[in-house]
């Protein structure tokens, strides 16, 4: 990438090949558990869990100040003594799913960011969530890996770019409460 307008570019060719009816499911999902009391647990690893993190912030606090709604969203990757004891007396590919265990309710949504779609937490919380039935959305970007396959819902951003999903994924997140404020 030469210059700015060339980033600009990549990123705005990147939105023209999304799925504009996944990526609408997938907000109006998150949105109804926002207003029907359920909770939201979103997860995410590296970059994806910095995201997670934020939408949560969005999703509790900024939701409520937008449109006078309670959330309840939890970010499974935020607990850094949760995630090394689960890690160190468990393994690694549990963080997630051990917590949902605890945490969730029927009819509560999993939310995933993943870039690759494949890390092995990410798969195992879905598995997890599907016989627990939660929903699950997937924020995926190269070719969805396996974590898109086993979401109900994809906003998949189909692009071999990590800088431009993690852009496009943290836009998701803007987008449940922006767009929830003017329906």
């Amino acid at each position: 990438m030469k210059n700015v307008s060339d980033y600009i570019n990549q990123l705005n060719t990147a939105w023209d090949s999304v799925d504009r009816d996944g990526l609408s499911a997938s907000v109006e999902v998150v949105q109804r558990a926002l207003r029907g009391g359920n909770s939201l647990f979103v997860v995410g690893n590296g970059g994806s869990s910095s995201t997670a993190s934020h939408f949560v912030t969005d999703w509790v606090k900024g939701n409520r100040v937008l449109t006078g709604q309670k959330g309840k969203a939890f970010c499974l990757s935020d607990n850094t003594p949760m995630l090394t004891a689960i890690s160190n007396d468990l393994e690694y590919s549990e963080v997630f799913s051990y917590q949902l265990q605890s945490y969730s309710t029927k009819g509560d949504v999993l939310v995933c960011v993943t870039g690759s779609g494949n890390s092995k937490n990410i798969i195992r919380v879905c598995e997890e969530a599907h016989l627990l039935g939660l929903s699950v959305v997937a924020l995926t970007g190269f070719d969805g890996g396996a974590t898109k396959k086993l979401a109900d819902y994809n906003f998949h951003c189909p692009i071999d770019d990590m800088q431009i999903v993690e852009d496009m994924h943290l836009s998701f997140g803007h987008m449940v409460i922006r767009c929830q404020v003017r329906n």
